[in-house]
């Protein structure tokens, strides 16, 4: 029970942290969730699922396609943020 336990809350922080990239995207770089995901290749309200708070269940499959999608993002645009 107690390894069930951590393996879900392991995947619970890591859509947490999917879901505070994606803020970074859309509220500091003004991307849309629309255009998020239309590059994903997934539906926009699979986008607020993750925006939502805590972070709503969406597909393995289609998590994949937007953690893909974002980290490639934030790669590229990681250097017009400012430094903390």
């Amino acid at each position: 029970m107690e390894v069930g336990f951590l393996y879900f809350g392991a995947i619970e922080d890591k859509d947490r942290q999917l879901s505070g990239f994606l803020e970074v995207l859309v509220s500091y770089h003004g991307i849309s969730k629309l255009t998020i995901a239309k590059m994903a290749g997934v539906e926009e309200k699979d986008i607020d699922r993750l925006l939502a708070n805590p972070p709503e269940k969406v597909e393995i499959e289609v998590k994949y396609k937007i953690a893909v999608t974002v980290m490639e993002l934030r790669f590229w645009l990681k250097d017009c943020e400012l430094p903390i």
